[in-house]
């Protein structure tokens, strides 16, 4: 039996000079390529993150943090996600080291992208884990 994946957006975030870090997702199916996320789900989970993001501003000025590895999308196992992803929110949002961050995710997510908006092409999802090895 094949074990049960979530797909996680994740935001880096800044509001009122302390770090955020919002999560949003949903079970899925494993992913068959291991360059790109299912577009239809990875597109809902990173729009319903960017919603709740939205409706944070009205509460004052919001910021996402890094431009590159600002918002992220991963591919994880419950057991990963339930065991490791409060302790690495928790490190992130105390040190505010994104490059541990990012090791930390790529050490025990199955797959993990950055997540960018290009005009004319859209949501672009790029391999955290192949840029990486490389």
């Amino acid at each position: 039996m094949e074990e049960q994946k979530y797909l996680i957006a994740i935001a880096l975030a800044e509001q009122n000079k302390k770090r955020l870090m919002p999560l949003g997702g949903k079970t899925i199916a494993g992913v068959n390529s291991l360059s790109q996320p299912p577009v239809k789900e990875a597109e809902k989970v990173i729009l319903d993150l960017l919603l709740r993001l939205f409706k944070r501003t009205n509460e004052c000025a919001l910021k996402i943090s890094n431009d590159d590895t600002g918002i992220l999308l991963a591919e994880i196992s419950f057991e990963n996600m339930h065991k490791n992803i409060p302790l690495i929110k928790s490190n992130w949002i105390n040190t505010g080291d994104t490059n541990t961050l990012i090791n930390d995710l790529i050490s025990i997510c199955s797959n993990l992208w950055r997540v960018e908006y290009k005009k004319h092409q859209g949501i672009l999802f790029n391999d955290l884990k192949k840029q990486s090895l490389t």
